[in-house]
């Protein structure tokens, strides 16, 4: 009987230890690119962070047509990205269930002994091989936090931290700069009534000038 106990409160308690913290708030990250074989910054930029803990949105600064915003509902697995053109507004939709069976892992993750803490999250340590790619490179991940607010490394539970991203302009460093819990306004998450929900093919058309199918 007080093996069974011990046995129950051991789970109960492990259960506890690793559970992830639910946020709501807003995180702040700095995207950096360098020029090959330099320490020389070629871009960067900021990437804002916020959600409620079920829907995150995505402010993406310095893009082709200005701040990108993504908007994703975690549950419902959809989401829009916000485009502004010429004075008018694109909702572009995309629902993420029809991209899961396809989605295919590009990459191996593999962890390593050792932690450091990173604007006060203790971050635990992993080499990211992508594909074609000989050489990788080290990732840090909070087990604190979920990785659910990130579309990163998803086999990997917890929060991207410090960690790259292979892009067509080269290879993109992502650091957490700030983790500020608060209160989020929910009209953050909702789509602008004068912005035109689209999708993705109907805005490639709209785009060239082609008529519609």
């Amino acid at each position: 009987m007080m093996r069974y106990l011990f046995a129950v409160t051991f789970l109960f308690t492990s259960a506890v230890a690793f559970a992830q913290k639910p946020f709501e708030g807003k995180m702040t990250y700095t995207a950096t690119i360098m020029m090959p074989d330099t320490n020389i910054v070629y871009r960067s930029w900021n990437v804002n962070v916020f959600t409620n803990d079920t829907i995150v949105r995505v402010e993406t600064e310095g893009g082709q047509f200005g701040t990108q915003v993504y908007i994703r509902h975690m549950q419902l697995n959809k989401a829009y990205l916000l485009l502004a053109i010429e004075g008018q507004g694109f909702a572009i939709q995309t629902d993420l269930n029809k991209n899961a069976d396809s989605s295919k892992v590009s990459y191996t993750s593999k962890k390593f002994f050792g932690s450091k803490k990173i604007n006060g999250l203790k971050c635990k340590k992993y080499r990211i091989v992508d594909e074609g790619m000989q050489d990788g490179f080290v990732c840090y991940f909070a087990k604190s936090y979920s990785n659910k607010y990130l579309e990163v490394y998803k086999d990997i539970s917890g929060l991207a931290v410090d960690y790259y991203l292979p892009s067509n302009e080269g290879l993109i460093h992502y650091e957490l700069k700030s983790m500020t819990p608060q209160k989020v306004n929910r009209d953050l998450f909702g789509i602008p009534s004068d912005y035109q929900k689209v999708t993705f093919d109907e805005f490639l058309h709209m785009m060239m000038g082609e008529p519609e199918e």
